[in-house]
C-alpha cells in the first residue's frame, strides 16, 4: 500500500517534462543539427565549398554524436538524465555560438560539428525521465510531444531567416545560442538529478524479436531525413531562383506542417504503430519526391508534406522504441538513436556526391526509393 502511495506522488502529467523536453529538442534539432541546411545557401556563399563538402561538414557532426551516444548508454541508470540533458544543451548553445561568430571554415567547421552532437546527449535521457515520472496514461503524449519539439525550432529558425539579409544570419545564430542557454537552465530545474533506477546490469538489447526492424527503420529515417533537411533549402533556391526568402519560407512551411507530428499519439492509439508508419513513410517518399520536379509550387507541397511526414515518423521511433525497451528505455532508445545517427552521417554526404555527379533531383529521387523500400521493415502487426 505505502510501495503504491509513493509511486503516485512521483508521477506527473505529460505536461511538466514535455514542455522543457519540446524546447530542448526544439533548440538541438530544430535549430543546432536542422538549421544548418536552412542556411546552407548562405553559408557556401560565405565560406565556399561543393554540395559534397558541405555535406561532409553535416555528416562529421553525425559522427561525433555516436560518442556522445556511447557516454549516455553508459551512463543511463547510473547518474540520471539531468547531465547529459544539461551538457548537450550546452553544445548547442556553444557551437551555435561558434557559427555566429566564425569568419573563416575553421571555427565554422568546429561550430558545425560541436553543434551537431547536442540532439544525441539529449534525445534518449528523456526516455528514461518520461518512464519514470510520467504516469501510463501520459507516456505516449509526452515522447511524441518532445519529439515534435523539432518542429517548432524549424519553424522559428524559418521565420527568424526571413527577417534577415546579408550578414544578418550571424545574429540569428547568436540568438538562438542565448535562447539554448536559457533552456539549459530550465532542465536544470526541470529534470531530477539522480536516476530513479538503476540498470547497470548486462542488457542483451539486440535479441529481442522486433529489434531488427525497429533499428533499420532508424537509419533509414536518419539517412533520409538528414540528407532532406541538408538541401531542401538549396532545392528551394533553385526552384525559385533569385528571390533569398525562398528556403526561409519553405523551412517555414516544413516547421507548420509539422506539427502534425503533436498527434503521433493520438495515431498510433486509433491505428497502430504499423499503419501510422508505413503512412508517414509513403508521405515522406512523395515529399522526396516533389523535391526532385522543378518548380516553386511543387517545392511548397513538398515542404508541407515533408514537414507531416517526417515528424510523425520521427515521433514514432521512441514510441516503437518504448514498446521493446520498456525496462530499460534510454539503453533502448540509446541504441535506436544510434543507427538513426549512422543513416544521418551517411546521407548527407551521399546526398551531396549524388547532387554534384547527377544533380539535386537524382538525390531527391534517390531518397524517394529509399524511403519507400523502407516500409518493408514496418512494425509487426499488434
Amino acid at each position: 500500500m505505502s510501495t503504491t502511495t509513493t509511486q503516485d506522488t512521483r508521477t506527473t502529467g505529460p505536461w511538466r517534462l514535455g514542455l522543457p523536453g519540446l524546447a530542448t529538442l526544439a533548440v538541438c534539432f530544430g535549430f543546432a543539427r536542422y538549421g544548418y541546411g536552412l542556411f546552407l545557401p548562405r553559408f557556401q556563399a560565405e565560406f565556399g565549398g561543393s554540395a559534397g563538402a558541405l555535406g561532409a561538414v553535416t555528416s562529421a557532426g553525425y559522427l561525433g554524436g555516436l560518442v556522445a551516444l556511447g557516454v549516455v548508454a553508459w551512463s543511463s541508470g547510473r547518474f540520471g538524465a539531468r547531465w547529459p540533458v544539461v551538457f548537450g544543451v550546452g553544445c548547442a548553445a556553444a557551437g551555435m555560438l561558434m557559427i555566429g561568430l566564425a569568419h573563416g571554415p575553421v571555427l565554422f567547421t568546429i561550430g558545425v560539428v560541436v553543434a551537431g552532437t547536442s540532439p544525441c546527449w539529449v534525445w534518449a535521457p528523456y526516455s528514461d525521465v518520461v518512464e519514470d515520472e510520467v504516469r501510463p496514461a501520459g507516456r505516449r503524449h509526452a515522447l511524441a510531444m518532445i519529439s515534435t519539439g523539432t518542429t517548432f525550432g524549424v519553424a522559428v529558425a524559418g521565420a527568424a531567416a526571413l527577417l534577415v539579409t546579408g550578414p544578418g544570419w550571424r545574429a540569428v545564430w547568436i540568438v538562438a545560442a542565448a535562447a539554448a542557454v536559457a533552456v539549459l537552465a530550465w532542465n536544470a530545474r526541470a529534470l531530477p538529478g539522480t536516476a530513479r533506477t538503476a540498470t547497470r546490469e548486462s542488457v542483451k538489447l539486440f535479441s529481442r524479436p522486433g529489434v531488427g526492424r525497429l533499428l533499420v527503420a532508424s537509419a533509414s529515417s536518419g539517412l533520409v531525413g538528414a540528407a532532406c533537411w541538408s538541401f531542401a533549402g538549396m532545392a528551394a533556391t533553385a526552384a525559385h531562383p533569385g528571390d533569398p526568402r525562398s528556403a526561409p519560407l519553405l523551412w517555414t512551411l516544413i516547421g507548420l506542417a509539422g506539427a502534425a507530428g503533436l498527434g503521433t499519439g493520438a495515431f498510433v492509439r486509433r491505428a497502430g504503430l504499423r499503419r501510422v508508419y508505413v503512412a508517414a513513410q509513403l508521405v515522406l517518399a512523395g515529399a522526396s519526391a516533389l523535391f526532385a520536379v522543378s518548380g516553386w509550387g511543387f517545392a511548397v507541397v513538398a515542404g508541407v508534406l515533408y514537414g507531416a511526414g517526417f515528424m510523425t515518423g520521427g515521433a514514432l521511433l521512441p514510441l516503437w522504441s518504448s514498446a521493446l525497451f520498456a525496462d530499460h528505455p534510454t539503453r533502448g532508445f540509446s541504441l535506436v538513436i544510434v543507427f538513426n545517427t549512422v543513416g544521418a552521417a551517411i546521407g548527407p554526404a551521399a546526398f551531396g556526391l549524388v547532387a554534384d555527379h547527377a544533380g539535386l533531383p537524382a538525390a531527391f529521387g534517390l531518397m524517394s526509393v529509399l524511403a519507400l523500400v523502407s516500409i518493408a521493415v514496418r512494425p509487426g502487426k499488434e
